[in-house]
């Protein structure tokens, strides 16, 4: 059982890697710099041209503008030094000054070689004048460079503009005509002397600012079906670098590696997906290796299809026709993972986001097909209406992404066709589904439950009282098992067949004898009860000579379980013969399901109703109850899954059907007014 479904997994695989691949891998190219191109080479998708997009890239980091800082402890420095030079002046010029190692008073020679220890990069001239100016003179100067600083070092100086900055400051005390030129002097050397670099390039911004710019280009991108190279144009070191880029060069095979290894990933993650998926909404589906290879077989017919039309356009493709199938032959949930695993295969294989978006808005409406088609030519009006879907949806989105109506208009129309092609691959396909995987569908059902059908026509004339019988056990199961949710609509179609058997002898059967002379009353009980009996495996061999579907053949071998002939035992042991009830019982097996079960009951209240010759509703309710009772005590519904609760539901859907049958009718008066 493992190794089956492991060997499913594994088809699906393979069928749909080979098709994407098939799609995905590029034609490849010998090529050569200097080669004259022998056809026109282009790109197979939307494809970046890298080169182009680097050099762009390259040129913004180029532009980019280094972001610097200023550092204002630096220039609080430098104020600070200089500060401290002029205090140094003022200090040694005090008279009371004198050196501290004779404790006479400094003079001029002394002061200079103490202030030249301090600041060797100032001159002895520039020192001596310091010396030697007067203090209000000397405070002047210093307001006169503090001023400057503040100029220059408040927009910031990097260590390239140091020197730039120096010579501006000659240049400026050139023109000041306060100072005379020694004292200019002064002011310039003391000025480069501490004049150093507070703006620093910052780092970590001018890295933000360098990827902002990267990220700000937009890409190079040669589009789907472009040139990349012309017929004789020749292959340059560039352009041969962009086609091995993209895998169309013989000797690259790096590209389809890594579309190998995307592909593998990709499939096995959407079949996980879908395994998990049906696990939850339809555990039964996994167990079933026949209905697990349908789904495998629509997908990856789709996929092939899809991929084929693809070339002529995009918007043709029929993905809604495999949830529709899907949805028809199995249900609504495996449709719609099965249209979600579709539309993700079509977008990894063209890469076009509005055909994702079309294919599961398309393929989810397309999933509830089952709930709207009655008959197989509404299937061509839901493939119509899922048509005008797409058409709106193109448009719409082609509104968005572009102001030209032209393009729009044309995918629109092909979308629509779409819708008509989902359909006709629907209506043909499906036949071939139902009879290779025995599926039986709401369509196939209607088209038995036709009054036209042969073996319905049979039963009409040749047994009228079984037909009508069998009409009104279908009424009766219909509504049962509404009440209780199961297949409502297999339940009345397999009722149509369930006593087809009884055409073999029909007038065996009390409801078919016209007249009061009854064959059973001249045979023994034995042979009797025989030939009743035999109507369940005459049926299911009249059933399988008219290929009609297994479910229901099911319906006709169960509809009596192992329920005993009572009338004919009950006779047997009054004529005195030595019988076992088990001969008197038929083969079985018990209904294996609900609808079985409800078409056993509903069989057997019909046929005992019609026996009450004054029906009321306390007589209908109590022959009910005895019915449904004696056969669960029987043991008839052990494996049919029902609970007592919906054994009550099924009781008052036959009582409510068959009052409505034995409804008070008004007595019309005779004419004449007698």
């Amino acid at each position: 059982m493992k190794f089956k479904k492991f060997s499913l997994a594994l088809l699906f695989f393979i069928i749909n890697f080979i098709v994407l691949f098939a799609f995905l891998a590029p034609q490849k190219y010998e090529l050569r710099i200097g080669q004259r191109a022998q056809e026109d080479i282009k790109a197979t998708k939307d494809i970046e041209n890298k080169i182009e997009t680097q050099k762009l890239i390259d040129k913004a980091v180029q532009q980019v503008q280094p972001v610097f800082k200023i550092n204002p402890t630096v220039q609080a420095e430098i104020k600070s030094d200089i500060e401290k030079f002029f205090s140094d002046i003022n200090e040694i010029n005090k008279p009371a000054t004198t050196d501290v190692n004779n404790g006479e008073q400094l003079d001029s020679k002394q002061k200079l070689e103490i202030i030249q220890k301090k600041y060797p990069a100032i001159s002895n001239k520039s020192i001596n004048l310091a010396l030697n100016m007067e203090k209000v003179r000397l405070e002047k100067l210093k307001n006169y460079i503090f001023e400057i600083i503040n100029q220059i070092m408040s927009t910031g100086i990097t260590k390239e503009e140091v020197d730039y900055q120096k010579k501006n400051v000659s240049e400026f005390f050139e023109e000041i005509k306060t100072f005379n030129q020694n004292e200019k002097l002064l002011s310039i050397e003391i000025i480069d002397s501490y004049i150093r670099p507070n703006k620093f390039l910052d780092l970590e911004k001018t890295q933000e600012k360098t990827e902002q710019a990267k990220t700000s280009v937009e890409k190079i991108v040669i589009p789907k079906g472009q040139n990349i190279i012309s017929k004789g144009e020749v292959i340059t070191k560039e352009k041969l670098e962009l086609l091995q880029s993209i895998g169309l060069v013989q000797k690259k095979g790096k590209e389809d590696f890594f579309v190998i290894i995307g592909l593998i990933l990709i499939i096995i993650i959407l079949e996980v997906l879908g395994v998990l998926y049906i696990n939850v909404f339809d555990k039964k589906i996994l167990k079933n290796e026949k209905k697990l290879l349908l789904i495998i077989l629509i997908i990856s017919i789709t996929m092939l299809i899809s991929i084929s039309l693809s070339k002529i356009s995009l918007y043709i493709i029929p993905v809604a026709g495999a949830s529709m199938l899907i949805s028809i032959l199995l249900n609504t949930n495996i449709a719609i993972i099965s249209n979600l695993i579709i539309s993700i295969m079509l977008y990894i294989a063209t890469g076009d986001i509005n055909i994702l978006l079309i294919s599961l808005v398309s393929g989810t409406f397309g999933s509830f097909a089952n709930l709207e088609i009655a008959q197989r030519r509404n299937v061509i009006i839901t493939g119509f209406k899922i048509g005008i879907l797409n058409l709106l949806l193109v448009m719409s989105l082609g509104f968005i992404t572009t102001t030209s109506l032209k393009e729009p208009f044309i995918n629109s129309l092909l979308s629509l066709l779409s819708g008509i092609i989902s359909s006709i691959f629907v209506v043909g396909s499906l036949p071939l589904w139902e009879h290779y995987f025995d599926i039986l569908t709401s369509l196939k059902l209607l088209e038995l439950s036709s009054p036209n059908n042969e073996i319905l026509k049979r039963m009409l004339i040749e047994t009228p009282g079984t037909y009508h019988h069998s009409i009104i056990v279908g009424n009766l199961a219909e509504r049962a098992c509404d009440n209780i949710g199961a297949n409502s609509l297999f339940a009345r179609v397999a009722s149509y067949y369930h006593d087809m058997g009884k055409l073999s002898k029909p007038y065996f059967f009390k409801e078919n004898q016209i007249t009061n002379d009854n064959p059973h009353d001249k045979m023994s009980p034995i042979m009797s009860v025989k030939i009743i009996k035999e109507h369940v495996s005459y049926g299911v061999e009249l059933a399988q000579k008219y290929k009609l579907p297994k479910e229901i053949i099911n319906i006709i071998r169960e509809h009596h379980g192992t329920t005993s002939v009572a009338y004919f035992y009950y006779k047997a042991k009054e004529m005195g013969m030595d019988v076992k009830e088990e001969d008197f019982r038929y083969k079985g097996p018990e209904p294996q399901s609900k609808e079985a079960a409800v078409i056993m009951m509903a069989d057997s209240v019909e046929a005992a109703i019609r026996s009450i010759k004054e029906p009321s509703k306390e007589k209908i309710e109590d022959m009910i109850e005895k019915i449904v009772k004696g056969k669960l005590n029987d043991g008839q519904f052990n494996k049919s899954n029902l609970t007592l609760k919906e054994l009550d539901l099924i009781k008052r859907a036959f009582i409510e059907v068959i009052m409505g049958m034995f409804h008070e009718r008004i007595e019309y008066p005779e004419e004449g007014g007698n």
